[in-house]
């Protein structure tokens, strides 16, 4: 089936009434996925668009039992066995798919309410999956159920903790994105960043169109991402490479820490110099034109490159990026689908840039990743930065 992104309350509409069809039909896994990913992106437009009162899944049900009278046992046709009833009541279980339709159809509960994400109300109750526990484990962070509340509050700061349903300004992230495992590598960012010292302070002003047209001509050197991490400690950025964490598919993110000092985040999960390159010019394009909106309470701007984006912040953060690598002095050229590698070379060294950069930027841009595919350096930035 198709699933369109909601942009207005027509497509807001249209998806209650498409996830509603959904929940009646059959059991089969490409359901399953299908109404995941239509439930989240509801979420999010509400989220970001309507002051919602909806009560969380836990609330619509023990409304439900309070209005009908109803004990625990009593829920035992619709959600299962004592014990499983008390994980549901307790929030230590999700709802199933069976189960929402089961206390729809016996109990009246409506949807909207038992597709609510239901958030944590301690940092202990987050969900660790065992993939999420392997994962970090393999990158030298070892969490458990008994630890993950430490953890969050010494990667946010005592004085900032994470609200574990925080509204982002901007997440162009995947509709599958796993909250969770976004909150986690945020948090694993930030612990990483608290044992870096910078060698500078860190000055707005400094942060404008000329330094990044400045910056992106580190590329031209042979250790360039490496300077590139020395050169923002000096405005006192810290950069952080913090591989994927599973249900994650992010190329990077922008924070504050402690609402102060700039902190970036990639995972190089593209490990190519141009997708290094263009990635840490677009964070530090929110951090030139988007500053205000980060130091905003828990604000974060996460980035899935792969994606368009229709938000404004987004898409003017892509241009200077863009600009800030080429300038638009060599779009003819590289608008032409015959462009040579002579061509792509002579920019290159015009610029002062990788030739990865150039080459990647027309591949980008004609959708053609076969040719000067052999101008690409690829498997370099990970082991670079990677100690």
């Amino acid at each position: 089936m198709k699933i369109k992104p909601i942009k207005n309350d027509e497509d807001h509409i249209a998806a209650k009434e498409q996830i509603k069809r959904l929940l009646l039909a059959d059991s089969s896994q490409s359901t399953r996925d299908d109404i995941d990913v239509l439930a989240t992106l509801i979420e999010t437009y509400e989220r970001n668009t309507i002051v919602s009162k909806s009560p969380s899944p836990i609330e619509a049900i023990r409304f439900r039992m309070s209005q009908s009278g109803l004990t625990p046992k009593e829920l035992e046709p619709f959600i299962g066995k004592r014990a499983r009833v008390s994980e549901v009541l307790s929030g230590t279980r999700k709802l199933s798919i069976d189960m929402i339709r089961a206390l729809h159809a016996g109990l009246g509960i409506p949807y909207e309410a038992l597709l609510q994400k239901e958030t944590p109300n301690t940092l202990e109750a987050i969900d660790l999956s065992q993939p999420l526990i392997k994962k970090l484990a393999d990158i030298g962070i070892e969490l458990s159920s008994k630890n993950i509340g430490q953890f969050l509050m010494d990667a946010f700061g005592k004085s900032y903790s994470p609200a574990l349903n925080r509204k982002t300004r901007t997440q162009r992230a995947s509709g599958k994105t796993d909250s969770t495992a976004l909150l986690l590598w945020q948090a694993v960012v930030l612990s990483k960043a608290r044992q870096e010292t910078t060698i500078g302070d860190f000055d707005e002003s400094e942060i404008n169109e000329g330094f990044l047209a400045d910056f992106a001509k580190l590329s031209g050197h042979p250790k360039g991402p490496l300077r590139a991490v020395n050169e923002l400690s000096k405005k006192g950025i810290t950069l952080v490479i913090v591989p994927l964490l599973p249900g994650t598919f992010l190329d990077g993110a922008i924070m504050l820490m402690d609402g102060v000092r700039p902190v970036i985040g990639l995972t190089i999960r593209h490990d190519r110099i141009d997708n290094f390159w263009f990635t840490l010019l677009h964070e530090l394009s929110h951090l030139a034109k988007d500053l205000e909106v980060l130091r905003g309470e828990n604000q974060v701007i996460f980035d899935e490159l792969d994606l368009d984006s229709d938000d404004e912040i987004e898409k003017r953060a892509d241009e200077l990026a863009k600009v800030s690598l080429i300038s638009p002095i060599h779009d003819q050229t590289l608008s032409n689908s015959y462009a040579s590698t002579t061509d792509i070379r002579s920019i290159s060294e015009k610029e002062g840039l990788h030739i990865s950069i150039v080459a990647g930027r027309w591949q980008r841009d004609h959708g053609n990743y076969k040719k000067f595919s052999k101008l690409i350096e690829r498997n370099s930035v990970r082991e670079m930065l990677i100690a």
